[in-house]
């Protein structure tokens, strides 16, 4: 008998061996890596997607030309069209099928953002003597962008505090410092208006046969259209 990978969607496993009674949480076919995913937002961060996605496998930091990081009427980030000076850069990882399905819940697809299809190069860490963009490999990667609310926004006040984590992280695995002074702390407010004690609050469930359980703070205001 062949194994559901998520009731509610009706996918199933055809190569899986495993009865239909196996946990989501024990069925190795959730872990299964299923694509390669550019996050440029709050996901930047490696210690935040791994908290988000307990599967994800950082690969890199990778760089978008021609987009243009910011912030749009929700609060948040997307990626719009740019200039061709203009880029984004963003970290990579490997996603698991569950972390997945997790995050296009989290994230609001379809009805928020959209997922695409985009061209980056990963930087390699650099030898003695080079850069960071030395050895640069292009690759598809897997992107959340909002297609329809494309205008310039305030901040959402609890989304300040990851895309500072996503900064802090991004400049170490070698985001330049200049990309997140031009785009990212453009959007940052002044030090004193900060809320420390605001989180943004993205859980996830999976298990009991109830597929994927995500609350997402400040999107169930918006709808497409």
């Amino acid at each position: 008998m062949s194994a559901t990978i998520d009731p509610e969607a009706g996918l199933q496993d055809p190569k899986a061996t495993q009865s239909s009674h196996v946990s989501p949480e024990d069925d190795p076919a959730f872990r299964r890596f299923t694509c390669v995913f550019f996050g440029y937002g709050s996901n930047l961060s490696s210690r935040t997607m791994k908290q988000r996605c307990p599967d994800s496998l950082f690969i890199g930091v990778a760089v978008l030309k021609g987009g243009r990081w910011m912030i749009n009427e929700t609060g948040y980030a997307n990626i719009v069209p740019g200039d061709e000076d203009d880029e984004v850069y963003g970290s990579l990882f490997f996603l698991s099928y569950r972390d997945e399905k997790a995050l296009d819940e989290s994230e609001g697809v379809p009805w928020l953002y959209e997922k695409m299809k985009l061209k980056v190069k990963k930087l390699s860490r650099p030898e003695d003597g080079e850069d960071w963009g030395a050895g640069a490999v292009e690759l598809d990667a897997t992107a959340y962008v909002d297609v329809q609310r494309t205008t310039e926004g305030r901040i959402q006040k609890e989304y300040v505090v990851w895309v500072k984590k996503a900064i802090e992280d991004g400049v170490m695995c070698g985001m330049p410092t200049s990309y997140a002074d031009k785009y990212l702390k453009a959007y940052l407010p002044e030090e004193q208006e900060v809320q420390a004690d605001i989180v943004m609050v993205r859980t996830q469930h999976f298990g009991g046969g109830k597929g994927v359980d995500v609350v997402p703070r400040g999107f169930a205001s918006w709808s497409r259209g």
